[in-house]
Order: structure tokens, then C-alpha cells, then sequence
């Protein structure tokens, strides 16, 4: 085989990989990489206008396609640019390959510009961080990345790639794909199902975490829930479809109070919990979150979330998706099935008559002007299709979108776990990318609308259908909520520092239309719909603005 250069070893890996499109910011020390792609007609290179946007579209890619994302930044600038939306990478279990380009390690030592300490910089939002040392390492770091971001607990990796690696000559190809499988089923499942079948139905119930969505494995624990008939909870804040929104089982997502979680649970003598940590509390309230009265048992892809926040009396580590489906065909032998199905349907007339009294309750705010949070998330989401996919990072209004969303199956909602700002537009253009351009609804708070407003521009470059749905009370409620919880001077004299966004007030139909999107504003509940439908029909990015009272 005839010498390869350093790119042509990094596009071979891309290629084998399944890489179909690039996520960047390209800079002078990525120049030999972007030379190469110049003939690259199969690897389309998505432009984002800073890096930390960058992040978010490959985040939102990966997640919607289950595979890693491969992502370019450029040197130490850039990388640092990232961090935050790494940050949220990282906590959503993202796998990402995250590059950048090294300065010329011919001149490195003269300590150049642009140069920096790429690997330390990425270190903390990362499973592992590398520069190459060679150019013969190439083909087997760069495969290994594609492999470890994969493996459970899934997350970014990164390598530091020096510019100049990619122009010389490699003798070694590099390594083949590995025929990885990653379907392991729990040891243990035989006692499992005994705990489970031998508590009383309403002393039972599972919470669905993280990990159900990542393993695909929302049927199996559907199939699981409707065998025992017991409910289901979601984790809080999840970020993630972890169960049909319809479902006459679901009961929603836990708060993210100790407290409250407390007193949700604390009907149960048990409750399983499928993935890691899900008793998460923000901001920090009195526990415990985990009666004592109430046994945890868990099922983990990761040994280390087992027993790591809670005491677990049994923990099994396993796939959740296979792992569910085996306990699926232990429970069912062990539970009287007419009792179960007669439990389901009392469980769905009672689910029905509940949604109904929401429903009219709502309806009844379709007056106020501003509209109400909770009536303009459900005039947007009633007036789209069921399992609408939906990328939340409304913060406030969030609740109610959660509780709208009306979905029967997975990935059709989307959410940052690390709670950084700036990551829900342009996560809805790597999601849309990731489903073959189908469209996004994204709903987004006015203060984190402002993080990321370039990926506007790239909605627009790309023709995505996305609609950017901006509700807009002009100021970081969030946060004067939490300063009138702490009960502080700021409440007392009615004075939040620094968290009004109303002088001056920004156009963000200016905006938009500045990035080459259309914006329409919306002030009543009873217009939201139609608004909607009819930016969607256009098959283009449209941003729509409503104005929201602050509850």
C-alpha cells in the first residue's frame, strides 16, 4: 500500500465510521483538514459561527442519530469557546469526537500563536483527552475515540490533532471498525423479579432515568410497566423521552426538590430505577430525597452509578434495553395478568378524566394578556401532531412544556442535564440534521436565546425546518425566583440585580431576520396555533416571538 498523508488517515476513519457531517468553526490550524475536504463530496461540513454552537448541533445530532458526532475546533481559543456547551455534553452522555488542531509541532516549542495546552483544557469534560505524539498514531487514537465515546457511560472524547501530522506521510493504514456489541443482560434477574412481583402493586414503582432513552429501551420498559401495572415516574429535569407522555401509567417527572421528591415517593415500599443518578435536586433543598422506608433497586449500563448517590438493596449492571426485556418474561410468568390488565384501565380513566380537568383549566387562561406560560406552551404544542419532536430550553416555562408534550415513543424530546445556557437552537439544528432534515420545534427562553442566536444563521444556510419559538418575559425569572425562595434583600425590596432584559428591549424578529430567518410575533393564546402551522408548512426556519407574563 502506498503512503497515505496524515488527512487522508483522519477521513478514512470518518468514513468507516459512518460520518456523514462535520460540526465547526475552522481557523487557521485547521486549514490542512479543510483542504481536505475541499474533494470530500460525501462529508458535508455544517458552518456554525462559534464553537460553543458548534457543540451544541453535534450534541443534538448524536443524540437524534445514536452515534457519535465528530466535531472540529479550532486550538485553544476555540476549544475554550466549547467549554460550556462540553459541559452540557457531558452531562447529557453525548458521544462526541471533539478535535482541534495543534499548532506545528515544528515550532512548538518556540511556544507560537494559537498554540496552547489543548489536552488539559479539554480534560474536564472529557472521558479522555489526547494529543497525538505522532503521525503514525493517527488511524488507532482516532478509532479508539469513535469506540470510547460510545461505550457506557457515553460522553466526548478528545484529541488534539498538530496541523502539521496531517500533511506528511503515514506507512500505516489505520485499524478496521470493531464489531463491538454492547447488549450485555444483568445477572440477577430471577431475584429481581421476585422483588418486583412480591410487593403489592401500589407499593411499586419505576423510575424512568437517562439511560432508557440512550439504550433505546422505552418499549421494553413500557412492556414492563404494563406487566406489573404499576406507575412510572420520570427522573427530573430528564433530557430525554423516557416514557409515552400519554401513557395511562406515566406519572410525570419527580420534582427537583428533596422535599417533594420525598413525599412523591414515600407511598412506595420499593421503587426500581433504571439508569443512574435520577433523585436530582437543584437548587440544593433539605433531604433526604430517598425515604428510608423505601428499598431502591437499580439497573445500570455504568457499575458506577449503582449505589453512588443511594444505598441500594439490589443493583444489577447490565444493558438497560436487554436487560429489561429478559425481566419482561420473568415478571409476566410470575403476575396474574388478568389483575394487571383490569389495573391498567382504572389507571386510564383515571389518567383521562385528569388530562381533561388540565385541559379545561388551561383553556380558561386563553384570555390573559400576556399570555400565561402555561396557556401559550399549550396552544403551541395542541396545534402540532403528536410526537412532534420538541428541544426544550424554555427554563421556566419548561414545566409546562414537559406536561403538553404529548409522545408515544422515544426521542422525540430534548433536553441540555448540564443546564448551561446556549444549548437548545442550535441542538434543534443538529437534531433536524439528524432526522433527515425533518422538523424541530424548539421552544427557548428570551435570556438563553442570546447565548446562541448563530445558529439562526445556520438554520438558514442549511434550510432546516425548525421553528424557534422564543417566550419572552424579558428577564432571568429563574433567577429572581430562587432569590425570592432565599427570601433575601433582593425580595424584600422587590430589587434583582443585574436580570432585567427590557432596557432596551431586544427585537429578536430583527435578529432573526439579520441571519436570513423569518419572524413572526404572536401576543394571544387563541393565534399561536395557526401561527405555527403555518411557519412549519413553509419547510424553512421561522422564529416566533410571544410575549409571556411572569408568574
Amino acid at each position: 500500500m502506498s503512503p497515505q498523508l496524515g488527512r487522508d488517515v483522519l477521513l478514512e476513519v470518518l468514513r468507516t465510521e459512518g460520518v456523514r457531517h462535520i460540526f465547526g468553526n475552522p481557523g487557521s490550524t485547521e486549514l490542512p483538514f479543510m483542504d481536505a475536504l475541499a474533494d470530500a463530496t460525501d462529508l458535508r461540513y455544517v458552518l456554525a459561527l462559534q464553537e460553543a454552537t458548534a457543540v451544541a448541533m453535534a450534541d443534538g445530532y448524536a443524540q437524534a442519530t445514536r452515534r457519535p458526532a465528530f466535531l472540529n475546533l479550532h486550538t485553544s481559543a476555540g476549544l475554550g469557546n466549547a467549554i460550556g456547551n462540553l459541559t452540557n455534553a457531558q452531562a447529557n452522555r453525548t458521544p462526541l469526537v471533539v478535535t482541534a488542531g495543534q499548532q506545528d509541532y515544528r515550532h512548538i516549542h518556540h511556544d507560537p500563536l494559537l498554540s496552547g495546552d489543548l489536552v488539559g483544557l479539554a480534560r474536564t469534560t472529557s472521558k479522555w483527552a489526547h494529543e497525538l505524539r505522532t503521525p503514525a498514531e493517527m488511524g488507532t487514537i482516532l478509532r479508539r475515540a469513535f469506540q470510547d465515546a460510545a461505550s457506557p457511560p457515553a460522553g466526548p472524547v478528545f484529541v488534539s490533532l498538530p496541523m502539521n501530522f496531517l500533511e506528511v506521510e503515514v506507512d500505516d493504514a489505520p485499524p478496521p471498525p470493531s464489531g463491538i456489541r454492547r447488549r450485555a443482560v444483568a445477572d440477577g434477574l430471577d431475584e429481581l423479579a421476585d422483588l418486583l412481583v412480591g410487593t403489592p402493586r401500589e407499593r411499586l414503582a419505576i423510575i424512568a432515568g437517562d439511560e432508557v432513552a440512550e439504550s433505546d429501551g422505552l418499549v421494553a420498559l413500557v412492556a414492563l410497566a404494563e406487566a406489573l401495572a404499576v406507575r412510572v415516574h420520570g427522573a427530573p429535569l430528564h433530557p430525554a423521552t423516557v416514557f409515552p407522555t400519554t401513557h395511562a401509567l406515566w406519572a410525570g417527572p419527580l420534582p427537583p426538590a428533596a422535599s417533594a421528591i420525598n413525599a412523591k415517593l414515600a407511598s412506595y415500599d420499593r421503587v426500581l430505577l433504571i439508569g443512574g443518578n435520577a433523585l436530582m435536586v437543584y437548587p440544593y433543598t433539605p433531604g433526604p430525597a430517598l425515604p428510608q422506608s423505601c428499598e431502591l433497586l437499580q439497573i445500570s449500563a455504568d457499575p458506577h452509578q449503582l449505589g453512588h448517590a443511594w444505598p441500594v438493596g439490589l443493583g444489577l449492571v447490565g444493558d438497560p434495553r436487554a436487560t429489561l426485556e429478559a425481566l419482561v418474561a420473568l415478571v409476566t410468568e410470575r403476575v396474574d395478568t388478568l389483575s394487571t390488565a383490569a389495573a391498567r384501565l382504572a389507571a386510564d380513566r383515571a389518567r383521562t378524566a385528569a388530562d381533561e380537568e388540565r385541559e379545561r383549566a388551561i383553556l380558561d387562561r386563553y384570555g390573559d394578556t400576556p399570555v400565561q406560560p402555561a396557556a401559550a406552551v399549550h396552544a403551541l404544542l395542541r396545534a402540532l401532531p403528536d410526537d412532534t419532536v420538541v428541544v426544550d430550553e424554555a427554563i421556566t416555562t419548561g414545566t409546562y412544556i414537559r406536561a403538553a408534550h404529548r409522545t408515544t415513543r422515544g426521542g422525540r424530546y430534548f433536553f441540555a442535564a448540564g443546564g448551561g445556557l446556549g444549548w437548545g437552537m442550535p441542538a434543534a439544528v443538529g437534531v433536524s440534521l439528524g432526522y433527515d432534515r425533518d422538523p424541530v420545534v424548539c421552544v427557548v427562553g428570551d435570556g438563553s436565546a442570546m447565548y446562541s442566536p448563530q445558529a439562526l444563521w445556520t438554520a438558514a444556510r442549511e434550510q432546516l425546518p425548525v421553528l424557534f419559538v422564543v417566550v419572552n418575559n424579558r428577564q432571568y425569572l429563574i433567577l429572581k425566583n430562587n432569590l425570592r425562595n432565599m427570601a433575601g434583600t433582593s425580595a424584600s425590596t422587590d430589587t434583582f440585580v443585574g436580570m432585567d432584559l427590557d432596557n432596551p428591549e431586544i427585537d429578536y424578529q430583527a435578529l432573526a431576520r439579520s441571519m436570513g430567518v423569518a419572524a413572526t410575533h404572536v401576543e394571544k393564546a387563541s393565534e399561536i396555533g395557526d401561527a405555527a402551522r403555518a411557519a412549519l408548512a413553509t419547510g424553512r426556519p421561522h422564529l416566533l416571538e410571544i410575549p409571556i407574563a411572569a408568574p
